[in-house]
């Protein structure tokens, strides 16, 4: 059973955190270090919990706070760097560039690159609102959707930090140390992550690009846990005929998640959330991930080994679906024809 995990994360000395800052003010010097190595020691770490391939891509926010030929030259640095660390590793390491986002054509352009050039297979981006303002379904980013779309390559979207608005807003009165975590990790990125999924559904960015792949973690951001009830609500033979200004929808929400949309289980290392997204998705619309260096590959790997599913779903899961998905033959790192 081949085990390949899709949302495990690196960084640049140019992008990384400063000390004391980021996540580096609650893990601390061991994440840094996690995080820079692309070599030895990740591997070892993988061996140790029979983790066979990771697809890496860099934390958040990025290249996509910076504007201009600053953001553009960052981001071509981690990618050249992630196809570097590949190129060594062709059998242990995949890259999902990162992206410019402030600049949407350069964004484009640099997906482009990183995929044609460098031989990376898709790109992450961190939720664009805290960053940039506004979500990918907003029409700057309809080059960068269409360059996702004529390359198939997938477009994974990762939770980012909210904007300073967001945390004045819903945050605000908390003690530090909690508002940070109910911010992020705990709950509000989560929430904001499927939320942007579902305006992308609701404006009808999966209709203009009918063949866009879309990946989400940490079990689809809460939306199939509500996904029936998200369905009632936004029916569109309740709503009326998709036109601008009501809905862009043609199809149910839960269409497009088993059309266009595929989730991952980074981060949550206990059955329930990720047996929800099985029951109420599909097999094979799941894929599994760990969120290392944050997520631990010794508990991504127990709780796959514990799924209580029949060998070939458990294969499809671990890592069957993700060669399907990432265009990747099975047991080698060669894009499809």
């Amino acid at each position: 059973m081949r085990t390949i995990a899709l949302e495990e994360h690196f960084w640049t000395a140019e992008l990384a955190a400063p000390a004391g800052t980021g996540p580096l003010a609650t893990w601390g010097q061991r994440l840094d270090d996690q995080l820079r190595d692309l070599g030895q020691a990740r591997l070892a770490d993988m061996d140790a919990s029979g983790i066979d391939l990771q697809v890496i891509s860099h934390v958040a926010p990025a290249a996509q706070a910076l504007a201009g030929a600053e953001g553009l030259a960052r981001a071509r640095e981690a990618n050249d760097r992630l196809a570097g660390a590949v190129r060594a590793h062709p059998d242990r390491f995949a890259g999902f560039a990162t992206l410019p986002t402030a600049d949407p054509p350069a964004a484009a352009d640099e997906l482009d690159r990183a995929v044609r050039d460098l031989g990376l297979i898709g790109a992450l981006v961190n939720s664009t609102l805290g960053s940039n303002g506004v979500f990918l379904d907003d029409a700057r980013f309809i080059p960068l959707l269409e360059a996702f779309e004529r390359l198939d390559v997938p477009l994974y979207l990762h939770p980012a930090p909210p904007s300073n608005a967001l945390r004045d807003a819903l945050y605000q009165g908390l003690p530090p140390a909690v508002a940070g975590r109910l911010a992020t990790g705990a709950w509000g990125w989560h929430a904001e992550a499927g939320l942007h999924v579902l305006r992308m559904i609701a404006t009808g960015v999966f209709d203009r690009h009918p063949g866009l792949r879309l990946i989400v973690g940490h079990c689809g951001e809460m939306v199939p846990f509500m996904l029936d009830r998200i369905d009632a609500m936004l029916d569109p033979a309740r709503l009326g005929p998709a036109r601008p200004g009501l809905h862009g929808m043609a199809l149910k929400p839960s269409e497009y998640f088993r059309r266009n949309i595929w989730v991952t289980t980074s981060g949550l290392f206990s059955l329930p959330p990720v047996l929800c997204a099985v029951q109420v998705l599909g097999v094979d619309r799941v894929l599994f991930s760990v969120d290392y260096p944050f997520g631990d590959n010794a508990a991504g790997r127990a709780l796959l080994d514990t799924l209580p599913l029949a060998p070939a779903d458990k294969a499809k899961i671990a890592g069957g679906n993700a060669e399907q998905v990432l265009r990747i033959k099975p047991g080698a790192l060669e894009l499809e024809a």
